[in-house]
């Protein structure tokens, strides 16, 4: 696909890239980073294999290099995400969280392509050499997690308000570059903690970041609720994600919320041992 003659326009940015208008019908999302063609790669496979299964998604369309980074083009949805629907309309923050449930549920139905990552297997070295993590936690941590089922369906990996559009046709989740094979208990347990305790991510104007940090609250009792009434969960096996999730949180290094992860990694341990 020829590249367009005017510079790219900006539609948004996270951590690791930033999206740009390629076309009327297509937009680019060119990684950070000159080496980041991998998680490009998996989003596509992710992306593919979640159409299949009839979830509504951005059709990945190949990719390519501009000003030397690498780039995926997806499907361009007319919208907007979840967080900005809150923004306008904070009295939706329940059915919202429902909302969420249900495309969470039929997301962790779909079986995992071949080629991504363990779920397992990708967080167990940063667990086992960060210092983020207490030392007297480690052996704990790891031992809970080798006992975790491995699971073999497509996990998002970072599953939150900010990566459900709403368009004309309906929902559609974006943003799979994290997606790993597994257990799907283990990202409800991830989304949980993001609804709980997650910063909200950078570029968000001071009023968007304190509605998600007052009425997320409300958004994660909705979609727990929603969530846990369709499929069946194991309490124990809950628990123990969740202390897993929350040690993984931690390796990622956002200082924001290192004091508020360790007093629930605290209490997540020992909810795990009950």
């Amino acid at each position: 696909m020829p590249e367009p003659e005017a510079p790219l326009e900006r539609l948004g940015a996270g951590r690791a890239a930033e999206v740009f208008a390629w076309d009327e019908a297509t937009v680019v999302k060119l990684s950070r980073w000159a080496d980041g063609m991998p998680s490009l790669e998996t989003e596509a496979a992710a992306l593919s294999a979640a159409r299949a299964s009839g979830v509504r998604v951005p059709a990945p369309r190949g990719f390519v290099t501009h000003d030397g980074r690498p780039g995926l083009l997806l499907e361009r949805l007319a919208g907007d995400d979840l967080l900005t629907v809150v923004q306008r309309k904070p009295w939706r923050l329940w059915a919202i969280g429902r909302l969420m449930a249900r495309l969470h549920v039929e997301l962790g139905r779909t079986p995992a392509p071949a080629g991504l990552r363990n779920l397992k297997s990708a967080i167990r070295p940063g667990i086992e050499g960060s210092a983020a993590i207490p030392e007297r936690a480690r052996p704990r941590i790891l031992a809970i997690l080798d006992a975790l089922p491995d699971g073999d369906r497509l996990c998002h990996g970072d599953f939150h308000p900010g990566n459900i559009f709403m368009t004309v046709t309906g929902p559609a989740i974006i943003d799979f570059p994290n997606s790993v094979i597994g257990d799907p208990v283990a990202d409800f347990a991830r989304t949980q903690l993001l609804l709980e305790a997650g910063e909200p991510p950078p570029g968000m104007n001071r009023f968007q970041r304190y509605l998600v940090r007052t009425g997320r609250g409300l958004m994660r009792r909705a979609y727990t609720s929603a969530y846990r009434a369709v499929p069946p969960i194991d309490d124990a096996t809950l628990a123990r994600w969740r202390a897993v999730t929350i040690a993984h949180r931690l390796t990622e290094r956002i200082p924001e919320e290192r004091v508020r992860l360790l007093r629930r990694l605290s209490r997540a341990l020992r909810e795990a041992d009950a």
